[in-house]
């Protein structure tokens, strides 16, 4: 039973990525700190929301992270089953702010990257925006992002707070120096190397990359580090890799201390994605001190800008192109832009994000939605 006078806050936090994931647990981390107890749990299939609360009791908040987990499917009728999936969500929501629970939503992405069901889980985004307390998104542009793809009311929109996606910097081991890690990976010191890092799915492009840079001429290197998703995505990318030894791909999942290694021998990172909201890939390059080439989407153009690196305009056919020319063109500018991000990244603190993040959780600044932003906690004590 909760003490009234007690300012801690309990929150239940689904799905638990933490394995694979270090937000969720540098979030939790720095948010113990700030009087606010935090479970992660990914709950039951059935009913993974209600369930999570059936294991680890009744929170204050119930914070819902990659709304996809709940939506999509890889079983048969995928669109008939996501809507099934979605009803559930609704009853799961609806069911919690009858209990007294506040619901809060990171919106990580519009969409699932896959794209497997966009209509069914659009209109499922559609109603869970319209029942949570709040929703959080990691940068100023993707406020309007959401407003315009889920189509909010301004009521709706007025709840919609904004909180930095947090750095790594005590993450990952970082203290190997670039001549050590192209020793290590047999790269000349001499060229210029550009990276991608990261879990390899179909909607990060890879292949389009390694075919785009083999356009571009010049003593360079392209290196692909990443477990790819599936042995589909794996053969696309060994195919488009054939036939120029400057690509060098090294498909496998990499440890937490070798992640130094691939990021100090490249002088960029590439993120040639063609969705994307919050990027994760592009706060890891930054903590890493290195430039960013990516599309003019999402929160890179406030990340990024034009002095941390080449971003381009995703309809261009030649921006790719483009950037990955300047790039290599440019390498002494790439060491200035790496330090620029890194000192950049270094504001994004978790004690200051775990903050603002639990002003979201006491719901602090009041949204034009009264009914639902401005009642009380429902602590222990009155449900009984």
């Amino acid at each position: 039973m909760t003490d009234p006078t007690d300012d801690r806050i309990t929150v239940l936090m689904c799905p638990d990525y933490r394995e694979s994931n270090p937000y969720q647990s540098e979030l939790i981390s720095a948010l113990e700190t700030h009087e606010t107890e935090v479970t992660a749990t990914d709950g039951g299939w059935a009913f993974p929301l209600l369930t999570g609360v059936h294991r680890h009791g009744m929170p204050d908040v119930f914070h819902i992270h990659w709304l996809d987990r709940f939506v999509t499917t890889n079983r048969r009728f995928p669109a008939v089953m996501a809507g099934l999936l979605g009803f559930r969500l609704i009853f799961e929501l609806i069911l919690l702010r009858a209990l007294g629970v506040r619901i809060v939503w990171t919106v990580h992405n519009l969409l699932d990257h896959e794209r497997a069901t966009p209509r069914s889980e659009l209109a499922i985004r559609h109603v869970v925006a319209r029942l949570v307390d709040r929703l959080i998104v990691h940068c100023e542009e993707a406020v309007e992002s959401v407003e315009e793809t889920y189509r909010l009311p301004e009521r709706v929109t007025k709840c919609v707070r904004v909180v930095p996606h947090g750095n790594f910097l005590n993450v990952y081991e970082n203290n190997i120096s670039q001549s050590s890690a192209r020793e290590r990976l047999d790269l000349s010191p001499d060229v210029p190397v550009i990276a991608f890092f990261g879990l390899i799915r179909p909607y990060k492009n890879v292949p389009t990359l390694i075919k785009t840079f083999k356009r571009v001429s010049g003593n360079a290197r392209l290196l692909v580090v990443g477990n790819p998703r599936n042995e589909d995505v794996a053969n696309r990318v060994r195919a488009a890799s054939i036939g120029d030894d400057r690509v060098h791909t090294i498909l496998k999942y990499v440890p937490n201390d070798e992640i130094q290694v691939y990021m100090h021998a490249a002088d960029a990172v590439a993120l040639p994605f063609d969705s994307i909201l919050t990027s994760g890939s592009a706060v890891l390059a930054m903590t890493f001190e290195r430039a960013v080439l990516g599309p003019i989407m999402g929160c890179l153009p406030g990340l990024i800008g034009s002095e941390g690196g080449y971003l381009y305009d995703p309809s261009d056919d030649a921006g790719l192109q483009v950037a990955l020319r300047k790039a290599i063109d440019n390498r002494e500018q790439l060491r200035e832009m790496g330090q620029r991000n890194r000192e950049i990244v270094q504001a994004f603190d978790w004690d200051q994000v775990a903050e603002r993040t639990r002003n979201v959780y006491t719901l602090e600044e009041a949204c034009l939605n009264d009914r639902i932003c401005r009642r009380p906690f429902i602590r222990d004590e009155d449900r009984s």
